[in-house]
């Protein structure tokens, strides 16, 4: 499992497998990967025949040659084309008897989670400068390119230390000039500065190191809020309790302080993208920036303390919105017999109503389950209503509310 951002990983799984002898099929996403497709084909090839007569487009069958098979943007497997792919490709794993080199671009996504189970995890980091500035040096002395350090430090900087980019841009400097100053190749990098696309882990890491912010202009953090405008404030206004700031200087009051100051920002972000999202004022994204990213940023400059967490929030509101549903389909079901509104049946009536129907139970067990029935009638509520109910009355960290009653099994038998 490989993973994301830096380039080189599919390279590095042919070399590998070059050194070691392996004959190589690959799919990536420009093929479909269904699970249909895997399950027919790859599992054919894999568990008969040597793959490289595929490869060569030979008909001849090579015995005792190892192969192995590489997976490309694994995390790409998605919509109609690709369906069930993910889970073939696990039970795959579970039963190939050869390699299977999976490679993916974004590890955090969902999908990864699950296969990264059955992977060995080697995750592929960014090159740092001077490891790339030797092997250019070299390219450059061997091409005649008269290159000083510092000008192919800004080279690398601006194509943000991608070797490839890297060596294209020299390519073109090699086509015409043969020496180039460091003010001409910041010129230069300028111009061809690589723009990315990070991942909302990135976004947050940036927002608060103070590393990051040492080469950082005020456009430069608005544009980490810009990545992805909707997700990442989410992340900022989960993680930031989390960040060890360097203007506290270790002091416990500063540190409060700072955390205050910070919050408060949130709350203006939330502020403004309520306004943003009820009057679509868009105009107003560059102020949210600096309340959701900037600021919160340039006070809690530090490090994060621990693994970056998912924004809670989105849970929060799913479960929010399911239990409206439910009081919804329970105010649907009981407005012939009450007058309350969807409110009404949670603060007022469900209390009671869920009491009149449990209570029996309690009291009588099994005995009581035609009168905590008849209760049910009398509200013109369901079976199904009984567990959206007890789902809605169920306040974290308390007494179940059916402990020491029937199974609610026993209510299959009674129409």
């Amino acid at each position: 499992m490989v993973n994301p951002l830096p380039p080189g990983k599919t390279t590095t799984a042919h070399l590998a497998a070059k050194e070691l002898g392996y004959d190589i099929v690959e799919m990536n996403a420009s093929d479909t990967r269904s699970k249909r497709l895997l399950h027919e084909h790859v599992m054919e090839l894999l568990s008969s025949q040597s793959l490289s007569s595929f490869a060569h487009g030979s008909a001849q069958i090579e015995g005792g040659r190892k192969r192995v098979l590489i997976m490309d943007e694994v995390d790409g497997m998605a919509g109609n084309e690709d369906r069930g792919g993910i889970q073939e490709l696990i039970a795959m794993i579970k039963t190939s008897k050869i390699p299977v080199v999976c490679i993916c671009n974004d590890r955090q996504h969902p999908k990864i989670r699950s296969l990264s189970n059955y992977c060995y995890d080697l995750k592929f980091t960014k090159p740092r400068i001077e490891q790339i500035r030797g092997a250019m040096m070299s390219i450059c002395f061997k091409e005649g390119l008269s290159l000083k350090p510092e000008a192919l430090d800004e080279i690398i900087m601006g194509a943000n230390q991608d070797v490839r980019q890297v060596l294209h841009h020299l390519s073109m400097l090699a086509s015409g000039k043969k020496s180039l100053s460091t003010e001409s190749a910041k010129l230069e990098a300028s111009k061809s500065k690589k723009d990315l696309k990070l991942g909302p882990w990135d976004v947050v890491k940036k927002v608060f190191s103070a590393e990051e912010h040492k080469g950082m202009s005020i456009h430069d953090k608005t544009g980490l809020f810009f990545q992805d405008y909707s997700f990442g404030p989410l992340f900022v206004q989960e993680n930031y309790p989390y960040v060890v700031p360097q203007a506290a200087k270790g002091s416990a009051i500063k540190t409060l302080d700072l955390l205050g100051r910070t919050a408060h920002c949130m709350s203006q972000t939330d502020l403004i993208e309520k306004v943003i999202r009820s009057q679509n004022a868009w105009s107003l994204l560059p102020v949210e920036a600096v309340f959701a990213s900037v600021v919160p940023g340039q006070l809690m400059e530090g490090f994060i303390s621990s693994q970056i967490a998912f924004p809670s929030w989105l849970g929060k509101n799913s479960r929010t919105n399911k239990m409206d549903r439910l009081l919804q389909e329970l105010q649907t079901h009981m407005r012939l017999k009450i007058s309350g509104s969807k409110r009404a049946v949670n603060l007022d009536y469900l209390p009671y109503v869920l009491n009149s129907i449990v209570g029996p139970l309690k009291r009588s067990g099994a005995d009581g389950v035609s009168e905590a029935i008849r209760a049910m009638e009398s509200y013109d509520l369901m079976r199904e209503d009984l567990d959206s109910l007890l789902e809605v009355a169920q306040w974290p960290h308390k007494p179940d509310i059916m402990a020491g009653t029937v199974p609610l099994c026993i209510f299959s038998i009674y129409k």
